[in-house]
C-alpha cells in the first residue's frame, strides 16, 4: 500500500473512531459555548428587566406577563420604574416577598413581559455551564451578560448575609459568573436557556451566592393569588354613635 493510501486509511479510521458514541460520551458533549450561544442570549434577554426603586437599583426576570421575580432586598417601598430590554419603562403596583428567604415580587402595571422559562437546581451539577444576565453598577450596564460554572450546591450561607436580619440563604448554590452590585435579583440561566435561581450577594465577583428557583417557581399561582388579594379591602364591623355611623378602626380625639 502506497504511503498516501496509508495515510488517506489512516484519517478513515481516526474520524470513525472519535465519531462512534461511546468516544463521544468519554470525551463529554459539545462545548458549552458555541456558535449557537450568541442566539441562546438574544432568546432570553426580553426576559431580564432592570429595576429602579427607591433607594436603589436592581435587575429581575419575568415570571408571568405581568408579575416579575427579583431579590426580596431590591423590593423596596412602593415606586418601581422597570425597564424592558427594548428600553420601555413600566410602572410597578405592588409588591409581596417571601417569608423565608431572599426573594421578592413586583407587580406591574401592564401585562407585557415575556416569561423566562423555570427549572429547578436539582437538576444541575457540580461545574455546569451558566450564564448570568444582570444591571451591575445601574441601568448604564443594562442586560450585562457574564459566563461561568456553577461552582457550588447546597451552600449555607445564612451566617454570612451583609443585612441585620436574616434572609434565607440555607440553600443557596455558588457560581463564578462574575457579578456586582446591581446584578441582585438577576436570573442565572443554564445554557438550554432555563433560569436555575436569582443573583442575591457574593463575597468577591467571582465567588456569588443565588437562590434556587425550586423556592418559587411551582408557586405561581399561589403568587398571583396574593397579588389578586392586595386589590381588595379589609371590611369591619360599624357602630353607631350619638346617631352617626362610623368605622370602629376611625380614630377620635
Amino acid at each position: 500500500m502506497s504511503i498516501k493510501k496509508r495515510f488517506i486509511f489512516s484519517v478513515l479510521f481516526v474520524v470513525l473512531v472519535l465519531s462512534s458514541p461511546a468516544i463521544v460520551r468519554y470525551f463529554g458533549n459539545s462545548p458549552a459555548v458555541t456558535v449557537q450561544f450568541p442566539n441562546r442570549i438574544q432568546e432570553v434577554l426580553p426576559n431580564v428587566v432592570h429595576i429602579q426603586c427607591n433607594r436603589w437599583q436592581g435587575s429581575g426576570v419575568a415570571l408571568t406577563t405581568d408579575i416579575i421575580v427579583t431579590a426580596r432586598h431590591v423590593v423596596d417601598g412602593t415606586n418601581y420604574t422597570i425597564t424592558l430590554n427594548d428600553g420601555t419603562e413600566i410602572q410597578g403596583i405592588q409588591a409581596i416577598t417571601h417569608k423565608n428567604c431572599d426573594i421578592g415580587f413586583i407587580k406591574v402595571d401592564k401585562a407585557v413581559l415575556k416569561p423566562a422559562k423555570f427549572g429547578s437546581v436539582k437538576d444541575c451539577v457540580l461545574g455546569q455551564s451558566i450564564f448570568i444576565i444582570g444591571s451591575p453598577y445601574g441601568k448604564i450596564n443594562f442586560n450585562n451578560v457574564t459566563l461561568g460554572i456553577i461552582s457550588g450546591l447546597n451552600r449555607d450561607w445564612e451566617s454570612l448575609s451583609r443585612y441585620s436580619d436574616p434572609y434565607g440563604w440555607k440553600i443557596a448554590f455558588t457560581s463564578d459568573s462574575s457579578v456586582h452590585p446591581g446584578n441582585s435579583g438577576g436570573p442565572v440561566f443554564t445554557m438550554d436557556g432555563v433560569v436555575r435561581g436569582l443573583v442575591v450577594g457574593g463575597y468577591s465577583p467571582v465567588l456569588n451566592c443565588s437562590m434556587p428557583s425550586d423556592l418559587f417557581f411551582t408557586d405561581i399561582e399561589t403568587i398571583e393569588l396574593m397579588f389578586a388579594f392586595n386589590k381588595y379591602s379589609a371590611e369591619v364591623e360599624k357602630q353607631t354613635y350619638n346617631q352617626y355611623e362610623y368605622n370602629s378602626s376611625d380614630e377620635y380625639e
